[in-house]
């Protein structure tokens, strides 16, 4: 196979991708009012990540440097040794910490398989300038979260 069909069929997989992931994303009542465009440029900006089995996608008491959008599959949260939660498909996790700037206050894990969306962080700070629904969205989450804390603007 040619570099040029190679690159052709790479892009056009990648598009399918962020077509499918943005239609996900639709379906989740915090992502509902956001218009296609805005879903788009979530998306792109993201790096989806699938897992085979529990795999720990924050730790409590590390700095936050991403959030995570879960497509399919759950995820405990855990505080010490504690599951105090179990979050599925549509919840953005890691949203307060960097938010706020603090280190991360619990550690989530996926229960089996799952899917998601990585975010790092300097992407989700020019995210929050881009689309306007997403600072709400992630602070409505956050409080969600977090009861009695307050997010704070980024």
């Amino acid at each position: 196979m040619d570099n040029r069909k190679y690159a052709r069929e790479s892009q056009q997989s990648r598009t399918r991708e962020i077509d499918e992931d943005a239609r996900r994303l639709r379906e989740f009542p915090a992502f509902a009012g956001f218009s296609d465009t805005d879903l788009q440029k979530l998306v792109k900006a993201a790096h989806r990540t699938s897992t085979s089995g529990p795999w720990p996608l924050i730790r409590e008491q590390t700095p936050s440097d991403a959030c995570y959008i879960l497509l399919s599959g759950e995820a405990g949260v855990y505080v010490g040794n504690d599951r105090i939660a179990v979050v599925g498909p549509g919840e953005v996790i890691g949203e307060a910490a960097l938010l706020r700037g603090t280190l991360r206050n619990a550690t989530v894990t996926t229960t089996g398989r799952a899917e998601v969306l990585h975010i790092a962080r300097d992407d989700f700070n020019r995210l929050l300038e881009e689309i306007p629904p997403l600072r709400a969205a992630i602070e409505e989450t956050a409080a969600r979260h977090t009861p009695g804390a307050t997010t704070g603007r980024a």
